[in-house]
């Protein structure tokens, strides 16, 4: 018997190695022309783990096998980094007359549905911004309300330091509310750039900025969002311990939603890739990507750029904390 429950837990662990390849090699790959593969690298940190819990098990019982996944998550280091950093001297960045500060910072409507019952969020975002002093502020999912105290006008009174703004709405309810991003800068924006994504509300904007006598080009990003319903909150609460056929249900529409997000995404980063590509100045790229380090989405952006949080972060740097798994998904290139 215990001869038995050991191949069976030999073959699971051979499958979680190969599984583990199968994340390495979704970089390369288009969701567009196999969505598959994105879902298998979203799977990267949880395959890890278990790969992880599999070298430790087999040195406990004294057998090789664990040389398997030891070996899988060597192959895949570079992976591993992309998600979790150790810097054993920590560089602290020196305020130099040629640095700049840059902040990226998806405000979620300024809680406008009230996600959070705080409702103080729009003046903590603005004090937030005044404690950290940045140069350059970069939002994602940007809303005004034209008429209220939280009106484009009012902010930039507000954030009245930031003397050049680009501001670019994708989406408008009249008299309402106004959605898009918005770059906020103390140096002068000499051209503004719009990037539009077919068929979806968000989209990227880029501004050509000057300090002295250098000019650079910062990317405002929002590639596609899930869209996920209020309600998915319940179903990612109860997964595990409630199977209805409303919450299958649930499962199925949140796949659909994923794996069409996944394809726009796709298509999204091919064209700000390209059109980095063509800058003539030197470039700086932040914003939403709504994917994590091991995906086609990351890999098409960390080829040509570097990662900020390779060169000098540490910790997991987690940008997203939800009912999901904390995860990286906003960046710095």
């Amino acid at each position: 018997m215990r001869s038995f429950i050991g191949k069976i837990l030999l073959i699971v662990n051979g499958i979680l190695a190969l599984w583990l390849i199968l994340t390495y090699l979704s970089v390369f790959i288009s969701p567009a022309t196999s969505w598959v593969f994105a879902f298998i690298g979203m799977s990267y940190p949880f395959v890890l783990a278990a790969n992880i819990l599999f070298v430790l098990f087999w040195i406990v019982f004294r057998k090789w096998y664990f040389i398997f996944s030891l070996l899988c998550i060597i192959l895949g280091w570079n992976s591993l980094l992309r998600f979790f950093q150790v810097q054993v001297k920590r560089r602290v960045p020196v305020q130099t007359e040629n640095s700049i500060r840059i902040l990226t910072y998806n405000v979620r409507l300024f809680n406008y549905y009230l996600w959070h019952k705080d409702t103080s969020t729009w003046q903590n975002i603005i004090d937030y911004i005044h404690d950290e002093k940045p140069d350059i502020v970069c939002f994602q999912e940007f809303i005004t309300l034209p008429g209220g105290s939280h009106d484009l006008a009012n902010l930039k009174k507000k954030l009245s330091e930031f003397s050049y703004t680009h501001v670019n709405y994708t989406d408008r309810v009249p008299g309402k509310m106004n959605f898009g991003m918005a770059t906020f800068s103390r140096y002068p924006i000499i051209n503004k750039e719009r990037i539009d994504f077919e068929k979806s509300l968000n989209g990227s904007i880029c501004s050509d900025i000057v300090k002295g006598t250098d000019t650079f080009r910062i990317y405002n990003c929002h590639l596609q969002s899930i869209r996920l319903r209020k309600d998915y909150n319940d179903l990612l609460d109860s997964l595990f311990f409630n199977y209805s056929e409303k919450q299958l249900d649930d499962l199925k529409d949140l796949s659909v939603r994923m794996r069409q997000a996944f394809i726009q995404r796709a298509g999204q980063a091919d064209k700000l890739t390209s059109h980095i590509r063509s800058s003539p100045y030197p470039v700086i790229v932040c914003g939403d990507f709504n994917d994590t380090p091991v995906s086609y989405v990351y890999n098409k952006f960390s080829r040509l750029l570097k990662d900020a949080f390779i060169e000098a972060g540490s910790g997991t740097g987690t940008t997203f904390r939800g009912n999901f798994p904390y995860v990286r998904i906003d960046y710095l290139f």
